[in-house]
């Protein structure tokens, strides 16, 4: 079948133009499947203002499906509540809504985008067409060498969360959408290696990270004394402390923070208590263009994360020609595989802060304007015509 009438309804429960990470990954993968597809998207209720008010929800290829939970139950969806929950409940309502719009369409295929966690169900593959699951993550671990930095209680949750693997492992919901697809798309490798030997056979390495509007941007100033950036939330697991650490050694350079986080305070407190206070700048949580318009004022993108499954952030420095120094693990390490264009400076997780700091005195200033990436809705959907043409081939269902 040709892509030029081939049906794809597409589960995307976060989806939401002009935002980064998940939502922003939603929202970019549906345009890009609809370059070359007819694509239905399910997805949450609370999108819609975002996604009718861009010009690009009303193209002709692009259909939106728009469900949500009773609004009694909204509240689980804030952090720290029940919000897993939420999102089971709301994948048995997108199950219901694609059984609806697969008896009046027929697609050809079904490709469940958001969330993107290995360990969460998948409910729309469950249709009588060709699956395609991900990219998801969700098997990245914290090295033993930074345990420390997580704190005890940070610690604690780590251990409970991998002791927990087993369990999600059994549970049906999950597991069957691990049966049911034919290609399983992964943010980093560390994923594929949790899933059961079936599975891991119809896996491909495919990062999810896709960016639009960034352009390389221009050489810093060469007298300005040199600059890391670091985008996205404060968060013990994101490794913050040994970024601050790693500036201790590498007494000419400065960080700016953007983003908030239950680990700000903390953070406040250890600039202060390591004598960083003149050199660490927070600036909160910023839109997505005036984040990247401080991003490329920058000379490097420092992601100290300890365990990340992706890295859409760095994915955007990278996409304005920042170096990114990040722990060669997780999607950091397979993002730099797939994009060779770009820079990344891999630390082996093992070296902590001091590798941190070693990466940056590698890259010093950024001196010259850097390589586009061809990492935009364009690639993303040349890549999608191979995911689905494949899927179709080798789908029971054909």
């Amino acid at each position: 079948m040709s892509a030029a009438n081939r049906k794809v309804l597409l589960s995307a429960y976060a989806c939401e133009p002009g935002r980064g990470s998940e939502p922003g990954a939603g929202w970019l993968w549906a345009r890009a499947a609809a370059r070359t597809n007819d694509v239905w998207v399910l997805t949450r209720a609370n999108n819609r203002p975002a996604i009718e008010a861009d010009p690009a929800s009303r193209a002709a290829s692009l259909h939106f499906v728009y469900l949500d939970l009773p609004r009694a139950l909204m509240r689980w969806k804030r952090p720290g509540r029940a919000i897993r929950l939420y999102y089971v409940l709301w994948q048995l309502l997108a199950l219901r809504a694609a059984r609806g719009l697969q008896a009046r369409e027929r697609f050809d295929v079904v490709h469940h985008v958001t969330f993107a966690n290995v360990w969460l169900p998948a409910l729309a593959g469950l249709i009588d067409a060709p699956f395609v699951l991900g990219p998801v993550a969700g098997g990245q671990r914290v090295a033993r060498a930074h345990y420390a930095a997580l704190g005890a209680a940070g610690a604690a949750k780590e251990l409970t969360l991998r002791a927990a693997r087993p369990l999600a492992r059994a549970n049906p919901l999950v597991r069957v959408a691990w049966r049911r697809a034919v290609v399983i798309l992964l943010n980093n490798e560390e994923t594929g290696e949790v899933l059961p030997r079936g599975a891991r056979k119809k896996t491909v390495i495919r990062p999810g990270q896709c960016v639009e509007g960034v352009e390389p941007a221009p050489a810093t100033d060469p007298t300005a004394s040199p600059t890391a950036v670091y985008a996205g939330r404060l968060h013990r697991f994101k490794g913050l402390e040994l970024a601050l650490r790693s500036l201790v050694l590498r007494p000419e350079w400065r960080l700016v923070l953007i983003g908030s986080g239950p680990d700000e305070a903390r953070l406040r407190r250890l600039a202060r208590a390591l004598g960083l206070e003149s050199r660490v700048e927070f600036r909160g949580r910023l839109p997505q263009r005036e984040a990247w318009r401080v991003m490329a004022s920058c000379d490097a993108f420092l992601l100290p994360s300890l365990k990340e499954g992706g890295g859409f952030a760095a994915f955007e420095a990278a996409g304005l020609g920042l170096p990114v120094v990040a722990f060669d693990a997780g999607g950091p390490a397979a993002a730099a595989r797939a994009y060779p264009e770009a820079r990344f400076e891999l630390v082996p997780p093992a070296a902590s802060a001091a590798g941190l700091a070693a990466a940056l005195a590698r890259v010093g200033k950024r001196t010259r304007r850097g390589t586009p990436l061809a990492a935009g809705p364009d690639a993303l959907a040349a890549a999608l015509e191979w995911i689905y043409t494949r899927a179709a081939a080798e789908a029971p269902y054909a």
